[in-house]
């Protein structure tokens, strides 16, 4: 009788090990779902004693149980059925039907008497082209700042700068002006003072033009004020070099109260002991960012790895702060602001990676730094080529990209993606303890080397 015990509890503990221990889908997030994509994958875990199939095709497990798994998208509801021999579930879906409705044509409209505009919000991006994305921002203007609207594309108004400069910006960010007439602009005086961290310039104008603080090569920065008298000024722009001693090291400008347009320059510091560094671990809270084979919240693991990562640049004598010390929800204003208070004097924000449904058959494997200014170029690719090394992950390279995060910051900031949290290799890796460590230990390889060989690129010209 002891012994029939034994074998139907036996039994039990079998049957409900194998219902614990089904076949886990992260993504797709539910089993009847719309997406817009010739492709996707499943991403997600199974014993690796297990062997798992999709619509009969097998599924390669990795050594952890994690597994991504691409399939192809039919227009309509497309079927698919996960085995492992013990469970199944049927998963559907639907790809939306090609649209057959045609763009709307744009072309330019030129105005024959032109407009005359202001800047309705603060951080308003005057723009280099007519799209509400990439690389094309030229400056962040504040509020109120007048415009001469000479035409319109889409949904952004073409401006005149000075004589012959022209940019864009987007119609949502502006309003007509009560002015019934366009005033030129002109300086009426300009100085400059310093302190232990800034050196900074004054430009006192009659009103509020619009202008581009750009940098000039590697050391050194270009301010162009526009709409300025053209009896006082060449073309109808004021132009001033800012010269830097050591490298570019972050910038800014805005109009106070006064309208006097203050431009503050961030002095070189040459060594990581001393550096106000502030470390951002991406997402947090209710946005848990992507979610890995082993059901890992990137969230946690970026938030683990800046934690390390401060530890151990403390150690070296720099002074760290966190933008997030826990699980909770941060703006991204929020981020760029908590660093722009603090004067920090670097900005890393630590993400790791997926990709989208139309990507699904890319490698997704690798690390990759991105930045804004060019400033943060050769930050990005030092700490890209030295994190790769150090992980032994795929090098993707520095890459420019327009993230709110590291375009606002006052300082030199790059945005990390460690590696993949899909990928189930990097997934098993990234969420280790140990693993960590070397995570943290790479990207201060990384800032070492900026410090020590920045010079280096402006003799070679990388």
């Amino acid at each position: 009788m002891f012994r029939i015990i034994l074998i139907f509890l036996f039994v039990i503990f079998v049957n409900m090990s194998e219902g614990v221990f089904a076949f886990d889908i992260v993504y797709p997030k539910k089993d009847n779902v719309t997406i817009n994509a010739d492709k996707t994958f499943f991403i997600g875990n199974e014993q690796i004693c297990k062997s798992l199939k999709i619509n009969g095709q097998p599924v390669i497990l990795h050594q952890s149980g994690g597994f991504k798994h691409t399939v192809h998208l039919d227009y309509g509801v497309n079927s698919f059925v996960i085995d492992n021999g013990a469970d199944k579930k049927v998963y559907k879906i639907v790809r939306p039907a090609k649209s057959v409705k045609t763009a709307k044509e744009r072309k330019f409209i030129h105005y024959g008497s032109e407009k005359i505009i202001k800047t309705s919000s603060q951080n308003v991006p005057l723009r280099s082209s007519p799209v509400d994305a990439g690389l094309n921002r030229l400056q962040h203007l504040q509020k109120d700042i007048e415009l001469v609207a000479i035409g319109e594309y889409g949904d952004f108004y073409k401006v005149r700068l000075g004589r012959d400069d022209t940019a864009w910006i987007s119609k949502s960010n502006t309003q007509i002006s009560d002015s019934k007439e366009f005033v030129l602009g002109v300086i009426k005086s300009t100085s400059s003072y310093e302190d232990d961290d800034f050196r900074y310039y004054k430009f006192t104008v009659d009103k509020k033009v619009p202008y581009v603080l750009s940098e000039s090569g590697l050391n050194g920065y270009n301010l162009v004020l526009y709409n300025m008298s053209d009896e006082l000024y060449n073309f109808g722009k004021y132009e001033f070099n800012i010269s830097q001693k050591g490298k570019n090291f972050g910038y800014s400008a805005y109009y106070n109260d006064e309208n006097e347009l203050i431009v503050k320059i961030r002095k070189y510091k040459s060594s990581l002991k001393g550096l106000k560094i502030v470390i951002d671990p991406g997402h947090g809270g209710s946005e848990r960012g992507a979610i890995g084979c082993l059901c890992d919240a990137e969230k946690d693991v970026n938030l683990a790895i800046a934690l390390k990562l401060r530890n151990k640049l403390q150690k070296l004598g720099a002074e760290v702060l966190l933008t997030r010390a826990d699980d909770k929800y941060l703006g991204l204003q929020e981020r760029v602001n908590f660093t722009n208070e603090n004067n920090a004097q670097m900005f890393v924000s630590i993400h790791n990676n997926a990709l989208a449904d139309s990507q699904a058959d890319k490698e997704a494997k690798g690390t990759e730094v991105y930045y804004f200014y060019s400033q943060s170029r050769y930050l990005a690719k030092v700490i890209s080529k030295m994190l790769s090394s150090e992980i032994g992950f795929n090098n993707r390279g520095a890459k420019g990209g327009s993230f709110a995060v590291i375009r606002n910051s006052e300082c030199p900031a790059v945005l990390i993606e460690v590696g993949f949290m899909i990928d189930p290799d990097e997934n098993s890796k990234l969420i280790n303890s140990d693993f960590q460590e070397k995570i943290a230990d790479g990207i201060i390889k990384g800032i070492e080397k900026y410090f020590k060989e920045v010079d280096m690129e402006i003799i070679l010209g990388k």
